[in-house]
């Protein structure tokens, strides 16, 4: 019983948390050979927590937090990968996005930015 108790007096904290969530899906892709039709689906979620501040990716690779910055007409999403490389996502008006990837790899940059549309959830 208390442990239904306790719950209950946390379920509006819970019911009532604000977030906005990004759900971005990329169908093309460019790189040091050119650009390219995506074959497999390659989508993002990003999770902003109003209350917290705190903002969130959800990837093929699991979730880690990430930066967000946000000026007029914009808003961008910024990682810092284990591997130290720094992955930006930014996000228009029109929720046109771009995502691109600085990696460096045995000291070579290997660039890449992904296409796509984002829908807000």
């Amino acid at each position: 019983m208390k442990i239904f108790i306790i719950l209950f007096c946390l379920f509006p904290a819970i019911a009532f948390a604000e977030t906005d969530t990004f759900s971005c899906n990329y169908t093309s892709y460019s790189d040091q050979d050119g650009n390219h039709k995506i074959k497999n689906k390659f989508e993002l979620n990003f999770i902003v927590d109003k209350e917290s501040g705190k903002s969130y990716l959800l990837g093929n690779n699991g979730s880690s937090e990430v930066e967000m910055l946000v000026s007029e007409g914009q808003i961008a999403f910024i990682e810092i990968s284990k591997s130290g490389n720094i992955i930006t996502t930014a996000i228009d008006s029109k929720l046109n996005s771009v995502h691109s990837r600085n990696s460096v790899l045995l000291g070579e940059i290997l660039p890449s930015q992904y296409y796509g549309k984002c829908v807000m959830k």
